[in-house]
């Protein structure tokens, strides 16, 4: 039988008109200059997700990354200098590979306790949190955070990309625990495995994953205590 799982903490980002990026104000402005928009996205909710809410850090866990596009911008200019001069920098490939992002926000937390990244298509965001929950369930750690994020596809991959443009952007992540004694109190009542399933079974009815997350936050935000 399947272990219980908890919210221990939940974050997200979801771009609006009054606040179109997320505010990283806290990563070195050398470093801050780099990160792509999903980066950003993903250093923030990890960030907030990596502390309680008094501030205090929790210890590092493992994590779970998920994304159905990962960092196709980056990818996109990566593909246009190498058409362009034949040649691509080291340190421009390294911020376009798939897992940048999460990698970006280990090494800002100095979280070295490991990481899996998870590509799936449409079914990235079910698929991950299935990833994150199998861990949670046969290894022996008690937490282990599960991120997913989007951005903005470029306008030219709209045409093939095969889904709405513009598509659905945000990103948010989960801290998930077996230990009843550290959920959030006003989230001690989800069922994360009962959510993930209702997800699976309405497949059909997203086009994206970040379609599928934003059902799941909504969800939870209406069984808050």
């Amino acid at each position: 039988m399947a272990r219980q799982v908890f919210i221990e903490r939940i974050s997200s980002f979801i771009p609006t008109e009054a606040h179109p990026k997320p505010d990283v104000s806290f990563v070195p402005m050398l470093t801050r200059r780099r990160l792509s928009y999903i980066s950003r996205m993903v250093v923030l909710v990890s960030d907030q997700v990596s502390h309680d809410a008094k501030g205090n850090k929790f210890a590092p866990c493992k994590v779970t990354f998920a994304s159905q596009f990962g960092e196709i911008n980056q990818q996109l200019k990566i593909s246009q200098t190498l058409l362009e001069t034949g040649m691509v920098s080291p340190a421009h490939f390294s911020l376009s590979v798939f897992n940048a992002s999460v990698a970006n926000a280990s090494i800002l937390e100095t979280n070295t306790a490991g990481y899996s990244a998870i590509f799936s298509g449409k079914d990235a965001f079910t698929t991950g949190l299935t990833d994150c929950l199998a861990a949670l369930e046969v290894e022996n750690a008690d937490s282990r955070t599960f991120i997913f994020a989007d951005e903005l596809i470029p306008e030219v991959y709209a045409p093939v990309a095969g889904v709405p443009y513009p598509n659905v952007v945000c990103a948010m992540a989960l801290r998930l625990t077996t230990d009843e004694s550290k959920a959030d109190p006003t989230l001690k009542n989800v069922n994360v495995l009962s959510q993930l399933s209702y997800l699976k079974m309405l497949h059909n009815n997203f086009d994206t994953a970040a379609e599928q997350a934003l059902a799941f936050l909504c969800a939870i935000d209406m069984q808050r205590a």
